[in-house]
This record gives structure tokens, C-alpha cells and sequence, in this order.
């Protein structure tokens, strides 16, 4: 969870104020036609061959038998921890409603509608579009949902604002088969998530109440009810109460980050914080005709381009925490910053991650494609060539990127300082993980498939939230501990032509049965040797057992006198040699059985430990890094 800056700065209610958001109500109607206008006509531009696949597509969704959403399967993560089983089958509903809308958007023949209808009439029956996950924070506690206590989650959010536009893009033609439907759909908007979004002030996420904490939730949510609201209040006053309250929510969120704008959730999740950031800023500004504008707001931008900071190469990402290393971000997102703050490079991301989607077009909901569909032209014939800095540094999380640029192969290394209480934590402090070009070679393995084990008491016990799990020290036998007060200390960052240097005190990270002072690491990495050199510093109050580093790779490390090497599939070989005689080797290995993690790096991993052969309290150990 992030912690809210007491001060805060009212980023959002600054520009809010009474006369620019009376004129944005007051032109809501004309603005609501503008925007039917404008995305059917970005729809009707697109390409022959995107057309082509997504009536495709929908045809195949038009013979879809839809599945019985079962209390049995919902209350499963109540009984046995499961959650994918009745989120497969209500995310396949979902899918199949969205393929057969966006098809009749683009050919627009009614061919669809039968099949549409049905879907949404399914959505609406639904007895909650909440989660069994996060259903467990209504007043009756975890199970089936309670039809007196609505609650709005991140899927409730998601649903609605898809059911929002379809309202306004399909309506005429739903009221042709039924005004009912339509109908039906305001009401279950208006019960499911503006009623109780003015009502209620108790949602965590919102943070309006004594709690100081704030995730991704919150902005995520937040985006949704804005469009929610944007598109179907038709009551001035009750429109006015939701985007002030919803300012006064989403100002907790940007008052959470630090100024340099680093996602402490990590990139993936930066789709869900940044991203969704970015698309509010974006509605706010065109509701407001312009109006609105956060060109001057800095730190909203540096949050705008810490997804471009954290990109390793084509679709690999830093994964610290649970975030997730394969990805490939919705570019519209990326877009949103470009335009928000005129920025040609981060246009330039946007463009080139195009290339890396097949097809280009999100069709997993109605509000991806019109995100999408909305900046079609520009996004594909934009230029690709982007540039990430060879250097950069993340104070507020001690994250640091490191690329050699190297002919003989570019090597990427990036760290971590921080705190083990960060949002979706993993014992990492201090930990790096090493890239040789595209090549993962030492790894963060990251998040599982998610489970009530997950987010509980048990977190910790899951191996790969483990610091031994991690490129690190294991201290006296002992692994770091949890908690926001097991953190980095004397973090520092400095860079000169062709070196960058990161120094990090981890002692603090352990709890104090590791009876440790002080453990300094500090990574060097010199871009024109292609060569990173590491150094192990430490203090120990008394000596228990003997000191070892974990270094962790999908790769199967072969052992040499005074070290051991990965070889990469290219040939190329990363060398990691210890001064002689100084250190001892044992291989681990690791089967993996969960489908999230063997997608990413197969079946097998491998846990080097290294055993610092000597017993003094205070010593030193060095290594070096060298891609051949």
C-alpha cells in the first residue's frame, strides 16, 4: 500500500474549481453527442484488415452458448482458496459481450444485437459484478455476496464503464428491440455504482476516511466511475457531488507518489495506476473543452513515463514485487502522456509497442478499443524509434536502471531499495535482476497464480516472496522480514560518462536475529568493458552461521573454479567470477508447478548459493559480471 502525503497537494481539485466544472455540466449534453461522433467515425477508419478480424471475431462470439455463473464456484475461494475457476467463466462472459459489441460497432448491420442483448441481459441479472476475492470486505465478511451492502471493486468498475459507453454508442439501436434494455441499464448503473459511490464514504480505496493508504484501487476505480458518471448522470447536481468527491478520492492517490513519479506496484501494475491516471487527466480535459489542462502538473508526467524507464527490451519489464517480467502494455496509455504533456518520445514508445501486439487492436473491452480506436491513425503511423536512458535512478524506491549499450551484447541490470511494505511486497530489498539483451539471466521470479494464500497472514510463506528466493544475502542463516520497517539504508546512485554506480545498506532489512550491523552492497557497472564488478561489504554483531548469496536464474548455472557462468540461447556467455578461494558453490534446483510462473520461465529454475568461506565479523566479498 502507498502512504499518503499528510500535506497533500490537491492536484485535481486545484483544477477543478466551481467555474470550470459548472461549464463542463452545463455543455455535458453537446459533449456527449461530440463523443458518439468521434468514435464512430475513428471507427469506421480504421483499417480493411483490423475490420476484417474483429467481425471475425464476433461472428465466432455470435454462436456462443453462455455459461451458468454458479454460487458453488463463487464460494470457492471461501472453501479451498480458488479464485480463477468462476473468474474464467464470468471474464469469458465478459470477453464474448465485448467481441460481439465492438463487431456491431464496426459493421453495424444489427446482426450482433440478438447475441448482444443477451449478453447484457445476463451482466445485469448478475447478482454482483464484484469479485469472490474482494467480496470478503463487505459487513458480512467472506461468501456469497450480500444484496443490502453494495461495494465497488476493481471488476464492478471495469463492467460499468463498458455498460456506460455501450449505452451511449448501441442505445438506439437496443431500444429498437426494447426500451427495456436500456432502461435496465441506467437503473443497474445507477444501483450498482453511482448510488452507492455518493452514499459511501467507507470504501477503502477511496480514502476518505481516517486510513492514510492507497493502491492502485483507487485510481482504477475511480477512472471508471468518472466515465460512468460522464456518460449516463443526467442530474447537474448529483454529476457536480461525483467528480468533486471523486477529486477529493483520486488527489490521495497522486499525493501517495513521490515526485519523481516511480510506481512502487511495479510496471504491470502501472497499467492499472499510471495508465488509468492518464486517462482521467485525459477525460478531464476533454469534457472541460479544454478548460482543464495539467501541462504545468510535472509530477503527473514523471508518473506518465516511469513505464518507459522500467522497459528492458520488446516485451520484458522490471518485475520487482508482483509485478509481471513478460508484458506488453496497452499503448493507448502511454499515448494518453504523450498528448498530455506533448512528449514526441513517449509517443514514440506507444508506436513502437504497436509492433510488439498481434493484432494491434485490444478487443478484451469495449473501453480498450475505443481507447485505442480513438488514436488509430496517429498511433501506426507515428515514429517508433524511441529512446530509454542508458542511466536512471528512482529515489524513492532506490530503483536503478543500469545498459551497457555494449556491442558485444547490452547488458541491463536493475535494483531495488526501498522497504519490505510496500504495496504487493516481496522481500527484496536490495535485490538486482540481470538481463543480456533480451535474455533474463539473473531473475526476479515474481508472483504466482494469485490465491486467498496470497494477499493473507500465510503471504510469506510462499517461496518466491522469499528474500532466499531472490538475488541476495542470506545473513547468519536468517532471511529478511516484512513490514515497511525493514527497509534500505544510505542508498546512493552516482553516474559518469560510461559508469553508473549503486551503493545500498540492507542490514536493516533483516530482523535482528541476523545480528547484522551493516551489509553494503554497491554495484558498478563499467558499459565499456560490458562489465558490472559487486562488491559484499559487511559488519556482524556475532557470527552464527556462515554467509551466503543466492543467485537465481532459469538458466543452469556451470561451475568453474572460482565462479560459475549462464549461456544464454544466442551463445553468448555471463561470467560471474569471485575472488580466489573465497567462497564456496552448491546448485538448488526448483520445479515449478504454478501455470502463471512456468509461462514465464519454464518449468525449472536454478538457486546458486554461495558460501562465504570466512568466519570474521567484519569482511568483504567481490565478484565481477562479464558478458562474453
Amino acid at each position: 500500500m502507498l502512504q499518503i502525503n499528510a500535506l497533500g497537494q490537491h492536484t485535481l481539485e486545484r483544477h477543478l474549481s466551481g467555474a470550470v466544472l459548472t461549464n463542463t455540466i452545463n455543455r455535458i449534453d453537446d459533449w456527449r453527442l461530440e463523443k458518439k461522433n468521434e468514435w464512430n467515425k475513428a471507427i469506421q477508419a480504421l483499417s480493411i484488415l483490423e475490420k476484417s478480424h474483429i467481425i471475425k471475431v464476433a461472428e465466432d462470439a455470435n454462436s456462443f452458448t453462455w455459461p451458468s455463473l454458479l454460487a458453488t464456484k463463487y464460494l470457492e475461494y471461501k472453501t479451498d482458496g480458488n479464485r480463477t475457476r468462476y473468474e474464467d467463466d464470468i471474464n469469458t462472459r465478459r470477453s464474448i459481450v465485448s467481441h460481439l459489441v465492438i463487431g456491431e460497432l464496426v459493421e453495424g448491420k444489427g446482426r450482433f444485437i440478438p447475441q448482444i442483448i443477451n449478453g447484457l441481459w445476463l451482466m445485469m441479472e448478475e447478482s454482483t459484478w464484484v469479485s469472490p476475492a474482494h467480496i470478503v470486505v463487505q459487513k458480512s465478511g467472506i461468501g456469497l455476496p450480500d444484496p443490502l451492502d453494495d461495494y465497488i471493486d476493481l471488476g464492478a468498475g471495469r463492467v460499468a464503464a463498458d455498460l456506460a459507453m455501450v449505452y451511449l454508442l448501441l442505445g438506439d439501436e437496443l431500444n429498437q428491440i426494447s426500451p427495456m434494455i436500456t432502461k435496465k441499464l441506467k437503473d443497474v448503473l445507477q444501483s450498482r455504482i453511482i448510488n452507492p459511490y455518493l452514499a459511501r464514504d467507507d470504501f477503502w480505496w477511496m480514502a476518505l476516511q481516517s486510513n492514510n493508504m492507497v493502491n492502485n484501487w483507487n485510481i482504477w476505480i475511480n477512472t471508471n466511475v468518472l466515465k460512468v458518471a460522464l456518460l449516463v448522470e443526467e442530474d447537474a447536481s448529483r454529476l457536480k457531488m461525483i467528480i468533486q468527491k471523486l477529486a477529493d478520492s483520486a488527489d490521495k492517490f497522486i499525493d501517495s507518489y513521490a515526485e519523481d513519479g516511480a510506481c512502487e506496484e511495479g510496471p504491470s501494475y502501472w497499467l492499472h495506476a499510471g495508465g488509468e491516471l492518464g486517462q482521467m487527466l485525459l477525460w478531464l480535459e476533454d469534457v472541460s473543452d479544454g478548460k482543464v489542462t495539467f501541462k504545468e502538473e510535472h509530477k503527473l508526467f514523471n508518473i506518465g513515463n516511469y513505464i518507459l524507464n522500467s522497459h528492458i527490451y520488446r516485451n520484458r519489464y522490471i518485475n520487482f514485487a508482483d509485478a509481471e517480467a513478460i508484458q506488453v502494455p496497452y499503448p493507448a496509455k502511454i499515448w494518453a502522456y504523450g498528448t498530455l504533456y506533448n512528449d514526441d518520445n513517449l509517443k514514440a514508445y506507444a508506436s513502437y509497442l504497436t509492433t510488439l501486439k498481434s493484432p494491434s487492436m485490444s478487443l478484451g473491452t469495449v473501453q480498450d478499443f475505443l481507447m485505442h480506436a480513438s488514436i488509430y491513425g496517429e498511433l501506426s503511423n507515428h515514429r517508433k524509434d524511441f529512446i530509454a536512458p542508458q542511466f536512471h535512478f528512482y529515489e524513492s524506491l532506490g530503483q536503478a536502471t543500469m545498459r551497457s549499450l555494449n556491442k558485444k551484447g547490452n547488458l541491463f541490470l536493475a535494483t531495488i531499495g526501498s522497504n519490505n511494505g510496500v504495496s504487493h511486497n516481496h522481500n527484496d530489498v536490495g535485490s538486482y535482476m540481470l538481463y543480456l539483451d533480451s535474455t533474463p539471466v539473473l531473475i526476479d521470479v515474481g508472483v504466482g497464480t494469485y490465491t486467498k494464500e496470497t494477499f493473507s497472514r500465510n503471504r510469506y510463506t510462499l517461496w518466491n516472496m522469499q528474500s532466499q528466493w531472490h538475488n541476495l544475502p542470506v545473513i547468519n542463516g536468517i532471511q529478511q522480514k516484512d513490514g515497511r520497517s525493514y527497509h534500505a539504508e544510505d542508498v546512493e546512485y552516482i553516474t559518469n560518462n560510461e559508469t553508473a554506480q549503486y551503493r545500498v545498506n540492507v542490514a536493516k532489512a533483516y530482523p535482528k536475529e541476523a545480528a547484522v550491523q551493516s551489509w553494503m552492497r554497491t554495484i558498478k557497472m563499467h558499459a565499456g568493458n560490458n562489465e558490472i564488478r559487486v562488491e559484499e561489504q559487511y559488519q556482524l554483531e556475532e557470527f552464527k552461521k556462515p554467509q551466503s548469496i543466492s543467485f537465481i536464474s532459469k538458466i543452469k548455472p556451470q561451475l568453474l573454479k572460482d565462479g560459475f557462468f549462464l549461456q544464454v540461447d544466442n551463445g553468448k556467455k555471463v561470467f560471474i567470477n569471485f575472488e580466489r578461494e573465497t567462497v564456496t558453490f552448491s546448485l538448488e534446483t526448483k520445479e515449478i508447478e504454478d501455470p502463471r510462473l512456468i509461462k514465464v520461465w519454464g518449468g525449472m529454475l536454478y538457486k546458486m548459493n554461495v558460501l562465504i568461506k570466512s568466519m570474521e565479523l567484519r569482511n568483504q566479498v567481490i565478484y565481477k559480471i562479464i558478458a562474453n
